[in-house]
């Protein structure tokens, strides 16, 4: 305590100047201090303790640590007539304060659900994802839109795992953008075009699609070890897939298309297949089909053999991938119904690799063509055909067996590349033995560099073709077979290393040049004609070094024609080589042979002309 004087030496001399100094210095010090310990205080972090503060009969501490409490329960805690809020959870994006949270829920959703609308061109997958809580959820959602409005979906980049079917309605834009990855979780097919219990007929149903992007769909072949397609299309016109990839499917397909028309599908990648239980051989990347049954499109009916047509493959890319094998199948149908045709059918500079069975498969395909495509590394090339007339495909649509096949017409292969064909054929149409021939065959301008088994090319029951202007080598058998065909032309191909023959016509055939061929090292016969063939005409070829595999026992030659053959001309051939046993050879059953202008020479190790024909013509005259 300070104790001031306040009574000072009545004289104003020297005394009373120090009692007046000494207590106006006192004053000054305990100012000082005063000063010193307040700034202190207001600098100090912890000046007070809450639990010494008052509020009214409550301390600062006891108020915070009560509202700490309501707070942490305020949300969930009811006391039985209603629910806490805090006013923040009230607060809606643009800034308006609503009663309760849930009106200013329902007044944001309906805020996003607007702009949703108002940007259905283009629709971004977060917003659904986000407000639905996973992405199985929110692709369904967001793709149910197209029931009320057309709308453009696009799933950002990442990776997604879808749990169940999706189903995808008409007018819908999917777009997958780079870095997109849907992938499975669960046993069926990915996306559909309808609902389960859709009964669309004819192309009436969703359609109006495209999907695009450059994401994927991973379809888990090497997880998920069940039967799964990836899309199932069925009962639509306008279907547009490009540009994404599908990977690794198991046993299904990538694209099963089963009775669509004006379908493109363009610049997709199909990588990785599986068939783990042995069943799913036949398999293929894109399966065109038709509405027959429940066992060929199992997602949405109805089953009035609606079939696919106007259909292009193009700039598509079949292969392996990093975990799974390659495609039974590239593009293939093998079912069928009398009465019902897939047309129109157009595969064009794709690329087909490492396929277990054949890479292009038609089965009753008409007005076809396939065109411009790579074969690498295949069991078999392309093979188009008809059912045989036992087959359930023969049966009509009440499933009553109708002891016919269908013809079909006007197939063109043209301008594709074949190397290493491992199995079967490069190439091969055919019809029916005895029942069914396919009319109109166009198969020109490929190059087929090494078929390990079968041959090169194989027409068998066609009617009217032109097989032309086709480069093959290293044949493991024939270069050309030709097997009861007529009415056609085999011209300006050229062949090298064939261990059978170059060119075959056998068992019937009729009404068929073979001229400007080219054959270089051939193993067999250059080119035999035999079995009751006619009007065979065989012009203008050059053969050099045929029947290097002659034996005394199986005897090979430039040029044949076997028993049976009968009205026909071998006309300006060139022969060279004494690897055959004769370089032109009748046998003694052929009749009516005309055979001049031939070059001969010095070919064949026994002769060069062997001619035991019954009736031969061996004049330029006229023959009446």
């Amino acid at each position: 305590m300070v104790r001031l004087k306040k009574d000072y030496d009545a004289t104003r001399n020297s005394v009373y100047e120090s009692q007046l100094r000494g207590d106006m210095q006192t004053v000054e010090n305990e100012l000082n201090k005063n000063a010193t310990e307040l700034q202190s205080h207001k600098d100090s972090k912890k000046a007070h303790l809450s639990s010494q503060i008052m509020h009214g009969l409550f301390t600062v501490a006891n108020r915070i640590d009560n509202m700490w409490a309501r707070l942490t329960n305020l949300i969930l805690n009811h006391d039985g007539n209603d629910v806490k809020e805090v006013v923040n959870i009230r607060v809606a994006r643009d800034a308006s304060i609503h009663p309760t949270a849930k009106d200013r829920l329902d007044y944001d959703f309906q805020i996003l659900e607007q702009e949703i609308k108002d940007s259905a061109v283009s629709l971004n997958l977060k917003k659904f994802i986000k407000k639905y809580g996973s992405f199985t959820a929110g692709f369904k959602a967001a793709l149910s839109l197209a029931k009320l409005y057309p709308v453009h979906i696009v799933v950002p980049p990442g990776k997604y795992k879808l749990m169940e079917t999706a189903r995808i309605y008409k007018n819908t834009h999917l777009t997958l953008q780079a870095g997109a990855v849907i992938k499975r979780g669960f046993v069926g097919s990915m996306l559909v075009n309808g609902d389960k219990d859709d009964q669309t007929k004819g192309y009436n149903g969703h359609g109006n699609i495209l999907i695009d992007g450059q994401g994927m769909f991973d379809s888990a072949g090497g997880e998920i070890k069940e039967q799964c397609s990836v899309i199932g299309f069925a009962h639509a016109e306008r279907i547009i897939i490009r540009d994404i990839a599908i990977k690794d499917v198991c046993g299904g397909h990538a694209f099963d298309c089963a009775g669509n028309k004006h379908v493109l599908i363009e610049n997709v990648w199909f990588k990785g297949f599986a068939d783990y239980k042995g069943d799913r051989w036949f398999s293929a990347a894109i399966q065109l089909d038709l509405m027959r049954s429940a066992g060929n499109f199992g997602a949405f009916g109805a089953y009035d053999q609606t079939v696919s047509k106007h259909v292009t493959v193009k700039d598509c890319y079949f292969s392996r991938s990093e975990n799974l094998r390659g495609y039974a199948r590239g593009v293939d149908s093998h079912t069928s119904t009398d009465g019902f045709w897939y047309s129109d059918i157009r595969i064009i500079n794709n690329d087909f690799e490492d396929t277990m069975e054949y890479a292009v498969s038609g089965n009753k395909w008409e007005d076809v063509l396939i065109e411009g495509n790579r074969f690498k590394d295949c069991a078999s090339g392309v093979r188009l055909m008809i059912p045989s007339v036992e087959s359930v495909y023969t049966q009509d649509a009440n499933g009553n067996p109708t002891n016919r096949v269908n013809k079909v017409k006007r197939l063109s292969v043209k301008d594709n590349t074949f190397t290493n064909i491992k199995e079967r054929h490069a190439i091969q149409v055919y019809g029916r033995k005895g029942i069914q021939k396919i009319d109109d065959v166009d198969v020109s301008g490929n190059k087929i560099n090494g078929v390990k088994v079968k041959h090169a090319i194989h027409l068998s029951d066609v009617d009217g073709f032109l097989v032309s202007n086709n480069q093959f080598r290293d044949i493991k058998h024939h270069g050309v077979l030709l097997t009861r065909c007529s009415n056609g032309k085999a011209d300006l191909n050229v062949g090298r290393d064939i261990e059978g023959n170059g060119v075959r016509v056998e068992l019937g055939c009729k009404n068929i040049d073979v001229t400007n061929t080219t054959l270089r090292e051939v193993g067999y016969s250059g080119i035999s004609v035999s079995g009751d063939s006619e009007d065979i005409n065989v012009d203008f070829s050059d053969i050099q070094n045929a029947g290097k595999r002659t034996s005394s026992s199986n005897p090979y030659y430039g040029i044949i024609l076997m028993d049976g053959v009968k009205d026909s001309a071998v006309r300006f051939n060139k022969v060279r080589g004494k690897k055959c046993r004769y370089a032109m050879y009748f046998t003694s059953k052929c009749t009516r042979i005309q055979h001049f202008g031939n070059r001969l020479k010095g070919a064949g190790a026994e002769g060069s002309l062997k001619d035991n024909s019954v009736d031969a013509i061996k004049t330029i005259e006229n023959v009446t």
